[in-house]
């Protein structure tokens, strides 16, 4: 009667559908390799990138956005000639400078006029923010806005978990999911965001930006820079 059961339970395993035991299970970070990945730097210099100034340059394979002590008056955006509609991304990112230091990975932007606290051109589109954590304050790494077009959007990394993910004053890997109106985000190796935007609003597709901040003296370093579109 045993060897009955045991047979008949490897045949309803073998009836299963395939899906059910290839659905990748969703805390994981995507790796975004393969043949579909796209290393951005793969040319040695920043030729697949719309380049703002002199403030960014590559350097020892990295795009390195460096302000040199000064601080600016307007925040400043290095974007890919590519736009990316539903992809995985992942890089590298250090940040070093004053308290006030911050930069972010900007997607599905487009570009358009800002008319704020001052007159720039500025990216409508989702964010990835990475900033200096600021004393009894948020931790700004991790969190999910669109500060530009839709500034009541910010979502907050849950504090506890980015304190597991975040290593201040290091490298850190950031890697996004968008899928359609779901966003993913991951600190090294840890998810600390899970969001669907119900905002009918919300940017389906666009290029992807990294931002050196204004008022600030820093050094933003970016490497190991891949994305994965996705076709379904």
């Amino acid at each position: 009667m045993k060897n009955n059961v045991a047979r008949l339970t490897v045949v309803i395993l073998s009836l299963l559908p395939l899906t059910l035991v290839a659905t990748p299970n969703e805390a994981t970070e995507p790796s975004v390799a393969g043949p579909a990945a796209i290393d951005l730097l793969a040319s040695g210099n920043l030729d697949a990138w719309t380049v703002p100034s002199a403030h960014w340059q590559f350097e020892n394979g990295a795009i390195v956005a460096n302000t040199h002590g000064q601080k600016l008056d307007l925040p400043e955006w290095i974007y890919t000639k590519r736009s990316f509609g539903d992809f995985e991304f992942t890089c590298e990112l250090k940040l070093s400078g004053d308290d006030r230091r911050n930069s972010g990975i900007y997607y599905r932007a487009k570009i358009f006029r800002f008319d704020g606290y001052k007159t720039f051109d500025a990216p409508a589109g989702y964010e990835l923010d990475a900033g200096k954590p600021r004393p009894n304050k948020n931790n700004y790494w991790g969190s999910l806005g669109d500060w530009y077009s839709r500034p009541k959007l910010r979502i907050f990394a849950d504090q506890e978990i980015l304190k597991q993910a975040y290593h201040p004053d290091d490298w850190n890997r950031l890697t996004i999911r968008a899928r359609d109106k779901r966003l993913e985000y991951w600190i090294n190796g840890i998810k600390v965001m899970d969001y669907h935007d119900p905002d009918p609003n919300g940017s389906r597709e666009g290029v992807i930006g990294f931002q050196i901040h204004d008022k600030t003296a820093m050094k933003a370093e970016y490497r190991n820079i891949r994305v994965r579109p996705l076709s379904d």
